[in-house]
């Protein structure tokens, strides 16, 4: 087995270095790497490791920079002081997330994590893996803040029918028939929905599936959808009528 460690400060490398060998003493470090540089250059020589504990920030900046050019393909643990990267390291093979100062006890969890993975008769795929755990780790929007001239408050999402925008505002509509307006870029607030719940329908709406009452067909491929306790129907556009269909009957 062989490790490559991504890591620009010295003593958080010994480290890793003492707790690979206590944990394995026949595991190979092949390389220790301090920036987004020596990680191409090696890389791009050199046979691809087992696995790889890379560092969040290295000398010449963020580590995704060389793992967004797909440098790295096996699975990668993540050793990090920052806990605001989790999302881009399982974009990115990560299969373990380890917050600074790292314990024996954590990295020795992780290992036997990478173990357990890796004892199998079948071929990983780590892209497809981390797709997987990418999917397990992410947490969805569940409220939102509302900002009124006097007051705030907090809007459950789970209680939204369904998100609508207009000229850079977004509009929630929630069951008890209020509708509350905020500013969020409509893609990203969609972006941060489940998407087992939501759907956007068309450019400038996502409706909640436990609200659908009735949907019916409509003009040029689309739907008409009547939402609960609302009179108004929204409308799928074309290009998404039948993506909606599957996503119903998930």
């Amino acid at each position: 087995m062989t490790i490559v460690i991504l890591e620009d400060e010295s003593l958080n490398a010994e480290q890793l270095l003492f707790y690979i060998h206590k944990y394995d003493p026949t595991i190979t470090v092949a390389g220790l790497l301090k920036s987004n540089k020596e990680v191409i250059d090696w890389f791009s020589k050199n046979p691809m490791p087992t696995l790889v504990f890379s560092d969040i920030k290295l000398l010449d900046g963020s580590v995704f920079n060389s793992l967004q050019q797909e440098t790295v393909t096996c699975p990668i643990i993540f050793t990090t002081a920052f806990n605001d990267f989790y999302q881009n390291a399982f974009d990115n093979n990560g299969i373990a997330y380890l917050l600074k100062p790292i314990s024996y006890k954590s990295f020795e969890k992780a290992m036997d994590k990478f173990n357990r993975l890796t004892h199998t008769h079948n071929t990983i795929n780590w892209l497809d893996f981390s797709e997987v755990i990418k999917k397990m780790n992410v947490t969805y929007k569940e409220r939102i803040l509302i900002k009124n001239v006097n007051n705030s408050l907090l809007l459950e999402v789970k209680n939204v029918m369904y998100f609508s925008t207009n000229l850079g505002v977004c509009e929630a509509f929630d069951n008890q028939g209020r509708s509350y307006e905020f500013r969020q870029k409509f893609s990203d607030l969609v972006s941060e929905l489940n998407p087992d719940i939501f759907f956007q329908i068309n450019r400038g709406e996502a409706i909640n599936i436990h609200y659908i009452e009735l949907i019916e067909p409509y003009f040029n491929d689309r739907l008409s959808i009547k939402v609960k306790n609302r009179t108004k129907r929204l409308i799928t556009s074309s290009a998404v009528t039948a993506e909606f269909r599957k996503w119903l009957e998930r």
